[in-house]
């Protein structure tokens, strides 16, 4: 592996993707923490770190510990990929879940500034796109419960649930763990996977939308599944190099369909545009 090149820096990644490339998008299934739970003391205290967060901080394994750690047990198929590819997103194969995206930094500052306003006790939340589940610890810890989307199955059971138990005081954890859900797959896959009546108060997102063939799927989820009085917290950056997509082309597209309205709740001005969109029915 020592040519290859996670891009952990926060610049983007150049991903490239043929229109008229078949691509076979990974089932929904839902992923049970049972392995983890038992698992998670294990954890090299050493191969954590520490965000803080108000009163409290969310603790999760460094990306480049999971893969010195990992890549050689149930990760090893999504590194392969990526490494292949010399890429952080190889569509269809490898969603970029082993990063944390810069713009999920902007849309957890954004909802702890706003704590006053953003209610979290006893709502139901999706933090789609989760990766190592930043969005969605943060909304757990504050009263949430919270279900974790991600792409691929190996990331949910190697990064997203033990960063969400290491958040958990053991004597709590049996507990507080069953407010959680974990769900892998494609988002068409995962909105037809879910009940028909499942719905969400809140749904997290940061960085899902640089690939504009999949902006149906999302907006069609996000209409099935955010309830009558929800709201859409969306992240992400004014351009993707490479693929396409942005906030304004997802601005347009939302705009065509219908039934749905976003407007910029939050911006930064730097050399690439990032964004928080709000969406609400």
């Amino acid at each position: 592996m020592t040519d290859f090149r996670f891009n952990f820096s926060g610049a983007e990644s150049e991903v490239e993707h043929k229109d008229d490339e078949e691509i076979s998008w990974l089932a929904s299934e839902e992923v049970k923490p049972d392995k983890q739970i038992k698992e998670v003391d294990e954890i090299n205290l050493l191969y954590l770190a520490l965000l803080p967060c108000h009163e409290t901080v969310i603790r999760h394994i460094m990306p480049t510990k999971i893969i010195a750690e990992l890549k050689n047990k149930e990760l090893q198929n999504v590194l392969n990929t990526a490494e292949k590819e010399h890429s952080d997103l190889v569509t269809g194969k490898y969603e970029g879940g082993l990063k944390i995206w810069e713009c999920t930094y902007d849309l957890l500052q954004y909802l702890m500034h706003n704590k006053d306003i953003i209610e979290f006790q006893d709502k139901n939340v999706l933090d789609l796109g989760c990766g190592a589940g930043i969005l969605g610890i943060y909304a757990l810890q504050n009263g949430a419960n919270v279900t974790f989307q991600d792409y691929n199955k190996e990331v949910l059971e190697n990064v997203t649930i033990p960063n969400v138990l290491v958040n958990i005081e053991e004597k709590f954890r049996e507990k507080e763990i069953k407010r959680c859900k974990f769900y892998s797959g494609d988002w068409t896959h995962f909105n037809n996977f879910l009940p028909n009546n499942e719905q969400f108060d809140i749904i997290l997102s940061s960085e899902t939308i640089y690939n504009e063939s999949n902006y149906v799927k999302i907006i069609t989820l996000f209409k099935n599944r955010l309830n009558n009085n929800g709201s859409v917290f969306l992240a992400a950056k004014s351009v993707y190099f490479g693929v396409g997509g942005g906030t304004k082309q997802f601005e347009n597209t939302l705009e065509k369909y219908g039934s749905l309205k976003s407007n910029v709740c939050w911006k930064t001005e730097t050399p690439i545009l990032r964004q928080i969109l709000k969406i609400t029915k």
